[in-house]
């Protein structure tokens, strides 16, 4: 029985929103990209659409290849042959996808990136196991978890390897196997607290309950499963886990609810142009119509099912399919085509799961567990060298105690090192103020030409449109008056229309409230902006705020509160805001409230947007902490600012150019 899984999913990494903003961002940003960046992006936008979209997600691929191939970057070339492999294995044409990914693996060994190593090797092991050659897929999913284990930082590459290698006993029958790695992917994902992680594993488990039989166990899991793709958009995935369901209903005699079952399953995979998984639904339909004595719809199913993994070279399906015509033919009386095709079956099946195939697989686990003890004996064995050597030092040092000369050269080694750890904390400390340096001029000139830009725009443009109007006013008592005066009508509303937009442009470039009248006027302002828009509210409070801040604080503090309200307005689906600063003599303290929908704050940090990057950097600036205090399902999310005392004592210096 085949049951649906999920190979390459445990690689996600999103930004909290919605997957279509997060398309459209990088989109947007594309066009303005260097090379470089634009392929780094269109291989993120292919790896999005592979999800739905398998022919665009190609396209995207092959269009960052070719940038990568003028530019000359081994890195990029490696990076975008990886994609083109994925989106051909996820529409299940596997030998063009071994070809890349065997492009791919051979440029990173090249240059040496191990950890892309690797990832290829996890994904030539999707590509055989998919294709029915489980011992190679074997051999390069340990090669990988053996990289991983030396190389990684991400806990996260050796659950992925895990599952899969799991996937790989679970077409043996060797569950216990399957049940063992995917505990440990299962606990690794727990420790890091990964939601998606364990629902896809949970997922997995699930398809295990149904081969040993549990499939009340496995409807509960499979259904989990299918609502945490629903919400997370991964309509791509919702088929797997539909047809999990459907073999566990089936198997437990409820043939109507599984028919359903299966055909959604089968119009899912058919939108994402899914080869492999279509295959192994339409197998399932066909035992189904035999069941319910739909013998002839069940020869059309299984000939459908042989004809899809004919195409894509599934060994696996195409003996399933063979088995399933064989048996319908026999109910509906073709007696002859069904022994043809029984025979072929076992032929089939022979060849799949011969014993020499099965004791190679065996065999690679052996040395994988072997390499596994004998790095423990080694690590053992040092541990024990080394014990034994420091045993032989205090006996050396406890003999020399009692030498005047030794303990003199010991002190002045032991001061050597002082000033070695000195010189390097010093070292340290003048890089950290180097990099502090650069961050604070590179704000500070874009603050200046904001601030500029506004202070020319107000001043010149405002000017020459106010002589304007006045000039077509002057114009009013001259010939053919109503044509003019309605020419002139026109003209004025339009002046007027661009007066109040240029108004719009400064307050945005450098609100002059903020210069003029300090912070709490300007955050007043801009609170006022918002709420004119009535989808929103915003409440502002001020303590301590009597006598104004130095100037980077509060240009700061107020390009925070800008940025993280304009993004609660883009993507929150929050009605209020509450902000408010406090200040005291020893912090200033800036709270953002809102009643939006909490997410995983962890995601943050891995989204291509810049406005959590510009936030840390503007608290960093006036050597600020920043906090964020959201729990994913849970609505309610604070964002909290704080002042170190050094900055927050400081004295305003009342100047235009701020920084």
């Amino acid at each position: 029985m085949k049951v649906a899984y999920t190979n390459a999913l445990l690689l996600l990494a999103c930004f909290s929103y919605a997957q279509q903003k997060e398309i459209d961002s990088i989109k947007q940003v594309l066009r303005s990209q260097e090379p470089l960046e634009q392929v780094k992006s269109l291989n993120e936008l292919s790896w999005y659409y592979k999800n739905f979209d398998v022919d665009s997600s190609t396209i995207l691929a092959k269009k960052a290849l070719a940038i990568g191939k003028e530019l000359s970057s081994p890195e990029a070339i490696s990076m975008s042959l990886n994609s083109v492999a994925s989106a051909f294995q996820a529409k299940g044409s596997f030998d063009s996808a071994l070809l890349y990914h065997n492009e791919s693996y051979a440029i990173k060994k090249d240059i040496g990136d191990s950890l892309g190593m690797a990832a290829s090797k996890n994904n030539m092991g999707i590509a055989y196991d998919e294709k029915g050659d489980y011992a190679t897929a074997l051999e390069n999913y340990f090669e990988s978890l053996r990289i991983y284990e030396q190389k990684t930082d991400d806990p996260f590459d050796i659950a992925m390897v895990l599952g899969n290698i799991g996937i790989v006993y679970k077409k043996q029958k060797e569950y216990n196997k399957v049940l063992e790695y995917y505990s440990r992917a299962l606990e690794i994902y727990k420790e890091q607290g990964s939601q998606f992680g364990q629902m896809v594993t949970q997922g997995n488990i699930s398809s295990v309950m149904l081969l040993t039989g549990d499939y009340n166990d496995a409807i509960s899991y499979a259904s989990e499963a299918l609502e945490g793709y629903k919400t997370l958009g991964y309509s791509r995935y919702v088929p797997y886990m539909q047809h999990n369901l459907a073999i566990a209903y089936d198997s437990l005699g409820q043939v109507e609810k599984a028919s359903d079952l299966f055909l959604s399953s089968i119009e899912g995979h058919l939108e994402s142009d899914n080869k492999y998984e279509l295959a192994s639904s339409l197998v399932g339909l066909s035992s189904n119509h035999r069941k319910r004595r739909n013998y002839r719809a069940g020869v059309s199913r299984a000939r459908e099912a042989l004809s899809v993994a004919s195409e894509i070279g599934a060994k696996e399906f195409i003996s399933r399919a063979k088995f399933e015509l064989s048996l319908n033919l026999a109910h509906a009386g073709d007696h002859k085509s069904a022994y043809e095709h029984l025979l072929s079956y076992g032929f089939l099946k022979d060849s799949l799961f011969e014993e020499a195939k099965t004791k190679q697989i065996f065999e690679l686990q052996t040395q994988y567990d072997t390499e596994k003890k004998e790095q423990q004996i080694a690590l053992q064995e040092a541990q024990l060298s080394k014990n034994e050597a420091e045993l032989q030092l205090n006996r050396t040092l406890l003999i020399a105690a009692a030498l005047t000369l030794i303990l003199g050269l010991s002190l002045a080694l032991l001061n050597r090192n002082r000033i070695r750890k000195k010189q390097k904390i010093a070292l340290q400390q003048e890089r950290l103020n180097t990099q502090e340096a650069t961050i604070n001029a590179t704000i500070s000139s874009q603050e200046k030409e904001r601030a500029r830009y506004a202070r020319d725009l107000h001043d010149g443009f405002g000017q020459m449109i106010s002589i304007l109007n006045m000039n077509l006013k002057n114009l009013e008592g001259s010939p053919k008056p109503q044509e003019r005066q309605a020419v002139f009508d026109e003209s004025e509303k339009i002046i007027n229309e661009m007066y109040d937009e240029l108004k719009s442009i400064c307050f945005d470039l450098m609100p002059q409230t903020l210069v003029r009248n300090g912070l709490t006027d300007a955050l007043n302002e801009f609170a006022s902006r918002v709420n004119a828009a009535d989808r929103i509210h915003i409440e502002t409070n001020f303590f301590g705020l009597d006598d104004r801040l130095v100037a980077v604080q509060e240009i700061s503090l107020y390009r925070i509160a800008q940025e993280w309200i304009n993004n609660i307005i883009k993507y929150s689906d929050a009605s209020k805001i509450t902000f408010q600063i406090t200040r005291d003599d020893s912090e200033i303290n800036l709270i953002i409230e809102d009643d939006g929908m909490g997410f995983d704050k962890g995601l943050l940090t891995k989204s291509a947007g810049n406005g959590w990057r510009n936030i840390q950097a503007r608290a960093k600036l006036v050597k600020g902490e920043v906090e964020l205090d959201t729990t994913p399902g849970q609505k309610g999310n604070t964002l909290i600012v704080t002042n170190t005392p050094e900055i927050a004592v400081e004295k305003h210096e009342n100047t235009v150019e701020m920084v």
